[in-house]
């Protein structure tokens, strides 16, 4: 629902602009506010589309890395193109440019490294290597589709748990012996997966589809 209304404001925005500038085209000291205005709608565009679009769930740790290297290069790569078209509008005009690249840059950079920040986590912990086996349960397990159920907490607290898509291993380590290994746990994320294997799910701890997160050891809400 909010993916829907945020994708349908943006897109009454974009035509609301797009029919001023075709009505009214501006003029004068005006082609430098409009500018401002179109690159400030961009940066904004640029976050909005890594907090609304839909990220395809990961199950392979490797595709997890490959993310998270792409998240970074993207972060210095934005950075760095930024600060080197500053500098050549220093050394071009004699100034740098106040409003028309700083402030979509910055908010570009912060959409990148929040989806960076988001892999991190995770990453760190699969590359902890460190496991914990929980008891765990669900009544419908299918490879590749979402799964929701319920495990005991190393901390003893029965709670529900989602996976947005679960591994071929994870889904028969589930189904068959009923247990969920946690990497890195405790964390604030919830990674599962299996010690010597090579998928992986994240998913949310007191939570049935698209609930809230409850956090780590958090009982299930009633």
């Amino acid at each position: 629902m909010r993916r829907t209304a945020g994708v349908v404001a943006w897109l009454l925005a974009a035509a609301g602009i797009a029919d001023g500038l075709a009505e009214h085209p501006p003029h004068g000291a005006d082609v430098g506010n409009a500018a401002v205005f179109l690159t400030l709608f961009l940066g904004v565009t640029v976050y909005g589309l890594t907090r609304l679009l839909p990220l395809r769930p990961v199950q392979r740790r490797a595709s997890l890395r490959r993310r998270l290297l792409a998240a970074t290069a993207a972060v210095w790569a934005v950075a760095v193109f930024a600060v080197g078209i500053e500098v050549v509008a220093i050394v071009v005009n004699g100034g740098w440019l106040p409003w028309l690249l700083p402030v979509p840059a910055l908010v570009a950079v912060s959409a990148l490294a929040l989806w960076r920040s988001d892999l991190a986590g995770p990453a760190r912990c699969l590359a902890s290597d460190d496991w914990t086996p929980i008891t765990a349960a669900a009544f419908e397990v299918h490879p590749g589709e979402p799964v929701d159920g319920f495990m005991v907490l190393p901390s003893g607290w029965r709670t529900r748990f989602h996976l947005p898509a679960v591994p071929a291993d994870v889904a028969e380590e589930l189904r068959d012996r009923r247990r969920l290994w946690l990497a890195g746990w405790p964390s604030d994320h919830f990674v599962v997966g299996l010690p010597a294997g090579s998928g992986c799910a994240i998913g949310l701890v007191g939570a049935h589809g698209d609930r809230k997160n409850t956090g780590p050891g958090a009982p299930a809400r009633r």
